[in-house]
């Protein structure tokens, strides 16, 4: 059995991880556009989210200087709403649209599982996501973090090394004293590289109920659990 006694704290993924951002946001988007327009809001949301990982990489890759993810996520609304035809949308209407990403739920088993791990473990969100833009989702949905550690500190994106290596900085703690909790293979894998130990946790409706899922093979990471109450549980919370 891995030996899991010296971790002290655990960071997280919080896009689709820690909270449900596809039927957040397509509920948000059907309730300020549905009575102008019908469309199919979940195929709307993952056409938003599409543009995530390109408007990341012109950073990442200094084609672009940084800005922070709210920008991104107003930037990148405009590219859904001109492919499924939607027009007449005010700038002011784009704001708040796009300020939705706050305003997500967490999972069900989120913060119960997340209230047993504080007990042990120091609890960091280690998002792509702007300090403010975390923090206030975290208000709205009871996410109880001990810390944000956002894309603001290192001004680039993950996977660049240079955002999970600011986590053991800034926690002053080695990588091997810390876990990253996410649901994305890439995520966990480029953790993994930098010294990180590791947790995955699967959550199949991330792009939307029925969408196609696959877990990695049993045993791939440290552990691999459903959710939240589950990691807690595997180590003993």
């Amino acid at each position: 059995m891995t030996d899991l006694s010296g971790i002290k704290a655990l960071t997280f993924d919080v896009f689709g991880t820690t909270v449900d951002w596809c039927s957040g946001i397509a509920r948000e988007a059907e309730a300020m556009l549905g009575s102008r327009v019908k469309l199919d809001w979940v195929a709307f949301t993952n056409r938003w989210r599409r543009e995530y990982q390109p408007a990341m990489e012109e950073i990442r890759s200094g084609r672009r200087d940084y800005v922070v993810m709210d920008q991104l996520h107003r930037e990148m609304l405009d590219v859904a709403l001109a492919e499924f035809g939607v027009a007449g949308v005010s700038g002011e209407e784009k704001d708040r649209l796009a300020l939705a990403w706050r305003r997500l739920p967490p999972w069900p088993d989120t913060v119960a599982g997340m209230m047993r791990l504080k007990q042990r473990f120091t609890l960091a969100a280690l998002s792509n996501g702007n300090i403010a833009l975390v923090s206030e989702m975290a208000k709205r949905a009871g996410l109880p973090w001990d810390v944000i550690l956002g894309a603001d500190f290192v001004r680039t994106y993950k996977p660049m090394p240079a955002l999970y290596d600011s986590a053991p900085k800034l926690l002053m703690l080695k990588p091997s004293e810390i876990m990253m909790v996410a649901c994305h293979v890439w995520d966990v894998d480029n953790a993994a590289k930098r010294g990180f130990r590791t947790a995955y946790v699967g959550r199949p409706a991330e792009y939307g109920v029925g969408a196609a899922y696959e877990a990695p093979a049993g045993g791939t990471y440290d552990v691999q659990v459903a959710s939240f109450v589950e990691l807690a549980e595997a180590l003993g919370c």
